[in-house]
């Protein structure tokens, strides 16, 4: 049993997250209870959930010549993230996003992309997708030139290598950039949306209809991610949905590329829907219950205690098939790749 590998195209950033009592009125003042700065991004999040789930994660992007540069290399490189498709881009910053949470849990974030939108196709190393199991795109670096470029030449080369493609849309990137993505969808292996935006593709507003409209595109897993209310999966022989699980939300930052990374884990070490439904949901939910993400996001520990408490709640009846399933998958994998570990 091999250690799988991902390669990862998207947005590398630090972000300062700001714990506010409400917004303020325009003009006013906004103060803040309290601060962080951290290692973030969709793409980075999603990497460092995975590193800690035992896949090997090389992340392609842009940085600054700046001291931000070093900071997110530093703490990508202590979980053993390779930064070998990571280019330094002189003449602008390292992408740099500023995020609001309020009481409730919710966050508003406000991102300069910087060296983000300049990765550009002459950045890719052609035998990067050589040696990888999937490659995942998060839909942010299909938004603007010469970034789009360097994605769309991602997904080309994956495609002559049949390396599976796994896409991340964003709401914001297909409101931008419809057409954009009506070209990609086809080429897409594991689709992972909201509602909101395929529906805006498809036209179809209920889920069952928008998967349908998915796996017609051609993709082998087709994933609806829906907040508070659960998520959605369908293959070609099954469709379910799983409900969200219990989480005292503090912070729903990196909640979705945390419950992506385990949409991706399932599907490479090939657990099925529902072990995949119930392992992304988790994460998800464990995402919301700390500050922020990058670093913050909880590893396996925390990961394999929530699934003991919550295959013993009754409201988890229907799903405990999937969770045995998971729970064992987990033990087994982590018992082969120990040694791996040590070896690194």
């Amino acid at each position: 049993m091999k250690r799988p590998k991902v390669a990862l195209l998207g947005d590398l950033n630090i972000d300062t997250v700001l714990t506010i009592p409400r917004f303020p009125q325009p003009g006013w003042d906004g103060l803040a209870e309290s601060a962080t700065v951290q290692i973030g991004g969709t793409v980075v999040n999603t990497a460092v959930v995975l590193c800690a789930l035992g896949v090997d994660c090389s992340l392609l992007g842009g940085v600054g010549n700046d001291l931000w540069a070093g900071y997110l290399r530093q703490n990508l490189q202590s979980v053993g993230v390779d930064l070998g498709g990571v280019a330094t881009i002189n003449g602008v910053m390292t992408g740099l996003t500023f995020i609001t949470v309020t009481p409730d849990g919710e966050r508003t974030m406000f991102s300069y992309r910087g060296a983000n939108v300049a990765y550009a196709p002459h950045h890719l190393d052609s035998s990067t997708f050589k040696a990888v199991d999937l490659l995942h795109l998060s839909g942010y670096a299909l938004l603007s030139s010469p970034q789009r470029e360097a994605a769309l030449a991602a997904l080309a080369k994956a495609e002559v290598l049949r390396v599976p493609i796994c896409l991340d849309s964003g709401l914001q990137p297909i409101m931008e950039a419809p057409q954009v993505f009506e070209q990609v969808l086809p080429k897409i292996t594991v689709g992972i949306m909201g509602l909101a935006e395929a529906a805006h593709l498809s036209g179809h507003q209920h889920p069952e209809r928008v998967l349908a409209w998915m796996l017609d595109l051609g993709m082998e897993w087709a994933v609806l991610k829906m907040g508070a209310e659960g998520c959605w999966l369908a293959e070609r022989s099954q469709t379910m949905r799983l409900p969200a699980f219990p989480a005292k939300v503090v912070d729903t930052t990196g909640a979705g590329d945390s419950f992506t990374a385990g949409i991706i884990w399932g599907y490479l070490w090939q657990c099925g829907l529902a072990p995949t439904a119930i392992l992304a949901n988790a994460l998800g939910a464990l995402a919301t219950q700390v500050y922020g993400a990058g670093l913050a996001l909880p590893g396996r520990a925390t990961l394999r205690g929530y699934l003991q408490e919550l295959v013993n709640r009754p409201d988890t009846e229907p799903w405990r098939e999937g969770f045995i399933t998971l729970l064992d998958r987990l033990e087994k994998i982590d018992h082969v790749l120990t040694p791996l570990r040590q070896e690194r």
